[in-house]
């Protein structure tokens, strides 16, 4: 996962610009009358989402219109991220751009996709009163975006890691294992450190499980392998000890697939012996 600065924009703002070309003008005014309700949820949000506590933010649940199947606020604050904001050419468009460039093409949610769109944290459907608040918006591939689905965490247990609110690149927590032969293969697993908390071990875990990140680190592994076997062929054990070690150090993450791969090679004298020369199974 990879933090990200939380956006500087700020929540009423963004409303407030999302909402400005608002048609007709009794639709824009009732829009506007929501304006402080949702300033102040955004603000429990970020207090809440600084403390790992989403999970307590059930009084803003379907709120406004609380779940009145006819409810006509909660769908008119949905459409103001659908319509107003994700749209091209809407009011909040440049907002929503401001968002994904701030990811830099590179999903934070696995460190590996293409970040070309916005997740809600907490999901627009059932909190619609973040549908548009910023700290709530985090650039994300398709594919987590989708994975994430309209789920809302239960128990501290249950969040997934918030690039802008949690960093845990201080320590080293992705690990890879190697299979032998009959069949050699690479998964990849959460291996926690010894100062995180049992909330935030629960926590990893969970986004690593909820994104697929083990099956999705896996599948790049073949093609990588391909090229680093014949790189290595005839090769001195120590040289390739040392290049497998360079390249574990040369990736500017220590928690990239990448790194834990090599990292997992150069520890097996298997692999390091003669396990380069099979036909990998990933």
């Amino acid at each position: 996962m990879k933090p990200l600065p939380l956006p500087a924009l700020d929540a009423r703002t963004t409303y407030a610009t999302c909402i400005s070309k608002t048609r007709p003008a009794k639709a824009k005014a009732r829009l506007k009358e929501l304006e402080d309700q949702v300033a102040a949820a955004a603000a429990d949000y970020e207090k809440a989402a600084a403390a790992a506590a989403l999970h307590t933010l059930g009084h803003l649940e379907n709120q406004p219109d609380g779940d009145d199947e006819n409810a006509t606020s909660n769908k008119a604050l949905t459409n103001c991220y659908t319509s107003r904001m994700a749209r091209k050419g809407s009011a909040g468009r440049s907002l929503y751009n401001q968002l994904l460039q701030a990811a830099k093409d590179l999903c934070p949610l696995c460190g590996h996709g293409y970040a070309n769109t916005l997740d809600h944290q907490l999901p627009k459907s059932s909190y619609p009163l973040l549908a548009t608040a910023p700290a709530n918006l985090v650039p994300a591939c398709l594919t987590c975006n989708h994975a994430k689905g309209e789920n809302a965490p239960a128990s501290a247990e249950e969040q997934t890691l918030h690039p802008y609110f949690d960093d845990i690149t201080d320590h080293v927590w992705l690990a890879a294992r190697l299979t032998e032969p009959p069949e050699p293969g690479v998964s990849f697993y959460v291996t926690p450190h010894p100062d995180w908390t049992r909330t935030l071990t629960a926590r990893v875990q969970r986004h690593f499980a909820t994104f697929k990140l083990g099956k999705l680190y896996a599948a790049q592994v073949g093609t990588e392998l391909g090229a680093l076997n014949d790189y290595l062929r005839d090769k001195p054990y120590k040289a390739i000890v040392d290049e497998l070690q360079h390249r574990a150090a040369s990736y500017g993450t220590r928690n990239s697939w990448q790194a834990a791969l090599y990292r997992a090679l150069a520890a097996s004298p298997w692999y390091v012996s003669s396990g380069y020369l099979n036909e990998w199974d990933t």
